[in-house]
């Protein structure tokens, strides 16, 4: 005999387990394709989890509807997520740019979620993985029918969720699978297949929140760099971005280089400033009486070995320094220009841009337009946030917004 659940949700993450916790008079089923719940939250923030910002506004977010993110941050603030911290004794801080991290762990967030979200009607089924989701009765549905001993009003439907280890019905399915990032930890590609399967439409993915790769012309110089971080800015069109960036042996990683990569689209122009907030050009006008070498002066305000790349090897007598040699060490270093054509894979990225968009769900509920009973959220979506607890925000408001909906 069939069981019909209320509910069945598809991603035991950090959008779907929040929704636990507005779902407890219901009976639910929560299906999680990993050997344990919650696997990409606890590997974020390096496992310390930067559960959301203190400076979350709209312009943190990228989708192609960019209103779309408004009334999602007036549903869940983020005095609410403190509330919610503080609620259970998480210890926590802020660090740069209002990132608030928990101090005891990203395992205590994850455990206050399943606490407050705890019912003796809900159900999990990990190491699970979800093949196909289907709406019966239905032509053509391959699913069979659901037992009589499961009542079901005359002419409601049901879905049919076919996974790695039998069938599963519920009157409604929740798709928080997330997106292509962290394929290690168990990502698929199930939400876009279900959109696609029920007439919705999905935007292209690509890795965000990135490295991006160096262009060959700076790979060799840049690659003996790896391991040195500074402040520096990032600037595509009129973004401009400041953070600290990181070398690596085959590009820029760290927060700057991150951020920078959700505007990554295609073969892309950046302009990098290496020492912001230090004209080069007037700090070499006004050492030239200096006994100094260029690379000495410039040493004291950047790493020795970024120097000697970013110089490529040359001396400069400042006493005799042409104009024309002045601005081509000031471009080098102020405004070194060019172009980034990839980024890292889904291996290295830590989220998804683009998937299921959000002019096919109805924003107050999370439900499909197309497809009744049918709900998205979290990083299946077309939403993403940029680095400093903006994504995990989202996968918290997305996910209040829904159960709220549920409820009126």
């Amino acid at each position: 005999m069939a069981q019909v659940y209320d509910v069945v949700v598809i991603g035991g993450g950090a959008a779907g387990l929040w929704a636990l916790r507005g779902l407890k008079d219901r009976s639910v089923i929560i299906i999680e394709g990993n050997d344990r719940l919650g696997a990409k939250l606890l590997a974020t923030g390096g496992g310390k989890c930067n559960f959301t910002n203190r400076f979350l506004a709209p312009e943190h977010f990228i989708s192609s509807n960019p209103h779309f993110i408004k009334s999602f941050l007036h549903k869940l603030t983020t005095e609410d997520v403190l509330d919610f911290v503080e609620g259970h004794g998480i210890p926590y801080e802020e660090r740069d740019n209002g990132k608030l991290f928990t101090l005891s762990g990203a395992t205590s967030i994850l455990e206050a979620i399943l606490e407050d979200g705890k019912s003796d009607d809900h159900t999990f089924l990990l190491d699970c993985l979800v093949q196909d989701v289907e709406k019966i009765p239905e032509a053509g549905s391959s699913c069979g029918e659901v037992d009589a001993a499961n009542p079901v009003a005359d002419g409601e439907s049901v879905f049919c969720i076919e996974t790695t280890k039998g069938k599963i019905y519920a009157r409604k399915v929740i798709v928080a699978s997330g997106g292509l990032s962290y394929p290690r930890l168990g990502a698929t590609n199930i939400a876009a297949k279900i959109a696609r399967k029920f007439g919705m439409r999905v935007l292209p993915m690509v890795p965000a929140l990135a490295g991006l790769r160096y262009p060959e012309e700076v790979a060799a110089g840049f690659a003996g760099l790896a391991g040195i971080a500074v402040t520096a800015e990032i600037a595509l069109g009129k973004r401009i971005f400041r953070d600290q960036l990181l070398f690596t042996h085959r590009g820029f990683s760290g927060p700057l280089a991150l951020n920078a990569s959700l505007f990554v689209e295609g073969p892309t122009e950046i302009t990098v400033d290496f020492v912001p907030g230090l004209d080069v050009a007037r700090l070499i006008e006004d050492n030239r009486g200096s006994r100094k070498s260029l690379a000495g002066i410039l040493s004291e305000h950047l790493p020795k070995a970024l120097v000697r790349v970013l110089l490529a090897g040359r001396e400069y007598n400042l006493a005799q320094v042409k104009k024309s040699e002045v601005e081509e060490v000031a471009a080098a270093f102020n405004r070194q220009k060019m172009v980034i054509s990839q980024v890292d894979g889904y291996d290295r990225a830590e989220v998804t841009r683009g998937g299921v968009s959000v002019d096919e769900i109805f924003p107050k509920t999370m439900e499909s337009r197309t497809c009744p009973g049918l709900y998205f959220i979290g990083e299946s979506l077309d939403v993403t946030g940029m680095l400093g607890g903006y994504n995990l925000h989202w996968a918290w408001a997305s996910a209040q917004m829904l159960v709220e909906g549920l409820a009126d």
